[in-house]
């Protein structure tokens, strides 16, 4: 379909395919900012408890996606691949699963040990897992030394981290499957809470901002500029506070929120379907191919929130369930 529109809407093809990803950096910078609100009204006393609940929340909606696109897939493989052997280019479909695949996918560890993913988007989870993981164990070891009031030292800490990778990791194609690529969003969104809360985050917040841009002069990157200027909106945000007129829709933007990770995670099985039978059929015209485009973002919205509501929620309460469960029987008895 994208191939077709192309052919009148190359330049907008083209931003979609090249530039629109830029939008992780929200993404990003959103997640840090998140999890430090979450973080700020607990004491981290059990790091690796904190880390194995939230890998257990990420399950239910993201095996319902690998087990959904992998239905889609081998039911639409033989006509996608055909049409793609006819035009010459290869298949984008994800190829064959394993039990190495699916094991490595179950731990996000598919990036690192350079295994081809089997659904789209499972990069972005272990990556914000890692970014997760790295955080709450700063956390508790600061809080172990000097205690759980936040001091400069530990602002400046994260600030530091959040400049050695726009300034150094960052820079680093390699690296991109770690969490020091992309801690600089994270980080500014971390310190964009505490700076709504403390002057000392404040301080180094704004000096963490004039290195990131600093580093955008050194290196032009828009992925930086989007990061600053997110984390700034965040900060402002919070510090204003919400209109009114916002508050009363909050119940439908929380619905939205809340699934948008199964949004995220099972649009592609969507894609693949639509894709399967648009050529199929052999559609071809640029008005099949908007028809479909809109049917599959429609369509993508409202399997979400019925994902969300009867599977994810439901799964989840019952890993989480499962987890506290066995957490209470091993914990020692007073």
């Amino acid at each position: 379909m994208a191939d077709t529109l192309k052919i009148r809407w190359g330049a907008m093809v083209d931003i979609l395919f090249q530039d629109a990803r830029m939008v992780v950096q929200i993404f990003l910078v959103s997640a840090g900012y998140l999890v430090a609100r979450s973080l700020s009204t607990k004491e981290i006393t059990a790091p690796l408890s904190m880390i194995l609940r939230r890998y257990v929340r990420l399950l239910p909606a993201y095996v319902a996606a690998l087990a959904l696109t992998l239905l889609a897939t081998e039911v639409m493989r033989h006509t996608i691949d055909s049409a793609a052997l006819q035009s010459g280019y290869e298949s984008w479909l994800p190829s064959e699963p394993s039990w190495l695949k699916l094991v490595s996918h179950l731990l996000f560890l598919q990036d690192i040990l350079q295994i081809d993913a089997l659904t789209v988007g499972v990069w972005y989870i272990a990556i914000d897992l890692q970014l997760f993981i790295t955080t709450v164990l700063i956390m508790w070891a600061l809080n172990r030394v000097g205690g759980k009031n936040f001091s400069f030292a530990h602002y400046a800490l994260f600030g530091g981290l959040c400049v050695s990778s726009f300034w150094f990791f960052n820079l680093t194609p390699d690296l991109d499957n770690y969490a020091v690529y992309f801690f600089g969003a994270y980080g500014l969104g971390l310190l964009a809470f505490w700076a709504s809360k403390q002057r000392l985050a404040l301080v180094v917040f704004v000096f963490t901002i004039a290195m990131a841009l600093g580093s955008f002069v050194f290196e032009p990157r828009a992925r930086v500029l989007i990061a600053v200027v997110t984390s700034l909106c965040l900060y402002f945000s919070t510090r204003l506070g919400a209109a009114k007129g916002f508050v009363s829709k909050a119940k439908y933007i929380h619905l939205l929120s809340d699934s948008s990770y199964a949004l995220f995670l099972n649009h592609f099985a969507v894609i693949i379907m639509l894709s399967g039978v648009w050529l199929h059929f052999k559609l071809q015209s640029e008005v099949s191919a908007w028809i479909f485009i809109t049917v599959g973002w429609i369509f993508s919205f409202i399997y979400s929130l019925l994902l969300h509501q009867y599977v994810e929620k439901p799964g989840l309460r019952f890993v989480l369930n499962q987890l506290d469960r066995t957490l209470r029987r091993r914990r020692p008895a007073n």
